[in-house]
């Protein structure tokens, strides 16, 4: 499962980043011939969606991928966007490939596009992870779950054969010293916020493996720039929510 069933009262919402729908026109236009995986990616989701009775979905940023402007994808993602309505309610939050997202969303039954600096469900603050979110609801949340770095671990075998896997990664970290680093000044409270980052949910995009994390949160690409990475707080999982340990048992395993 690339998501996560966050339970929130009689809520049940299947959380899912980086859909990516329409990737396969880029690689095509690059001389990749690849079919359209998005029948493959809803029919994953809504079995989802049945398996966990999930109440709604919401999509954490780059629902689509066609950029600047998606002239070959655009009636894809609509519907892709109509199939998942027809069953739940959806709720997108804007990635940096989402450019006219909301003209793709408009008319659709079922569909609501938030705003780009993320929507609360609970005390959890749901963004895609490219821009700072509002001070006052960084302050507030109790844990924040983003996309957007599309996390992945090579895993090995016994006999030696290594493959690389989708993973979800699990943050702690000072709430002062990240208000610090993206606003200029710590938050009023002192405690740690958890960070989730959930894999990309198309099918044909593993992702970055996980060491490389870092160095691509210091090219500033993403959110996890302003964060302190402290290898020991960072926990790793595959979709399954299978244990891999943390950054730096990773790290002292790696060859």
């Amino acid at each position: 499962m690339r998501g996560l069933l966050f339970k929130n009262r009689r809520r049940r919402v299947l959380l899912l980043a980086d859909t990516h729908v329409g990737y396969e026109v880029e690689l095509r236009k690059s001389g990749v011939n690849v079919v359209s995986q998005t029948e493959k990616l809803t029919t994953a989701v809504l079995e989802l969606v049945d398996f966990h009775n999930a109440t709604s979905v919401a999509i954490l940023g780059d629902v689509k991928h066609e950029l600047p402007v998606p002239r070959e994808s655009a009636e894809e993602v609509r519907t892709f966007l109509k199939r998942l309505a027809k069953s739940v309610p959806v709720l997108l939050i804007p990635g940096n490939h989402d450019s006219m997202l909301h003209e793709i969303a408009s008319g659709i039954d079922g569909v609501e596009v938030g705003p780009t600096r993320g929507v609360f469900l609970g005390r959890t603050l749901l963004t895609h992870g490219h821009v700072k979110p509002n001070r006052e609801d960084l302050e507030a949340a109790e844990a924040l779950v983003m996309g957007h770095t599309h996390p992945a671990v090579v895993v090995r075998d016994e006999i030696g054969y290594a493959s690389k896997e989708p993973a979800v990664l699990k943050i702690y970290t000072s709430r002062v010293k990240f208000c610090k680093s993206l606003y200029g000044e710590p938050c009023r409270r002192r405690d740690r916020v958890k960070i989730i980052v959930l894999p990309a949910a198309h099918p044909l995009i593993t992702g970055v493996e996980v060491r490389e994390v870092p160095q691509l949160a210091r090219e500033g690409r993403t959110l996890l720039k302003y964060v302190e990475w402290t290898p020991d707080d960072v926990e790793i999982y595959l979709t399954d929510l299978t244990y891999m340990g943390t950054f730096s048992d990773l790290v002292a395993i790696s060859p």
